[in-house]
């Protein structure tokens, strides 16, 4: 009975990874556009270390319950594995982004080496990422306490012949 624990401490999880980028979403990523994309690279460098370290660890902890919770639920027998494999598969969908699009944008607002219109341009590339990542974290999120709501497949029942 290994998969109820995971499964909470996976919801748990992917809920603070989703609040983590909506905040992001509403409160920072308004406020960087606002600013100039000087006064933005400035902000960025300053504070990005700080987001990194709360959020990486936090969607690398997510991403390793979320399948570990998948497979206890399908080796358990649990009706909430395959939404708890849907719920994995979008916190990798998380993963997958942060790695391959704004983690190397991040490096690039504080290389120091982008101009104002790059800056501009690679914010809009990073923002349109980020809300699939929002969208991923938030499907996740629901997949995840979706699949506590779930009971454990009953026991096929043998008919009696005759």
């Amino acid at each position: 009975m290994l998969s109820r624990p995971l499964s909470v401490v996976f919801a748990v999880l992917t809920g603070l990874l989703a609040g983590g980028m909506l905040l992001i979403e509403v409160v920072l990523l308004p406020f960087w556009r606002s600013a100039p994309p000087a006064d933005f690279r400035d902000w960025f460098a300053a504070h990005s270390g700080r987001i990194r370290n709360l959020m990486v660890p936090l969607g690398a902890s997510a991403g390793v319950l979320g399948v570990t919770s998948a497979v206890a639920q399908q080796v358990e027998g649990r009706r909430s594995a395959p939404v708890s494999a849907a719920a994995a598969l979008a916190t990798a969908g998380v993963i997958g982004i942060t790695v391959t699009v704004n983690e190397p944008a991040n490096h690039r607002f504080t290389s120091g080496t982008l101009t104002d219109t790059e800056t501009a341009a690679l914010l809009s590339t990073w923002a349109r990422w980020h809300h699939a990542r929002v969208v991923l974290g938030l499907a996740a999120t629901v997949g995840a306490c979706a699949a506590l709501i779930e009971t454990r497949v009953p026991a096929r029942r043998s008919w009696p012949r005759g």
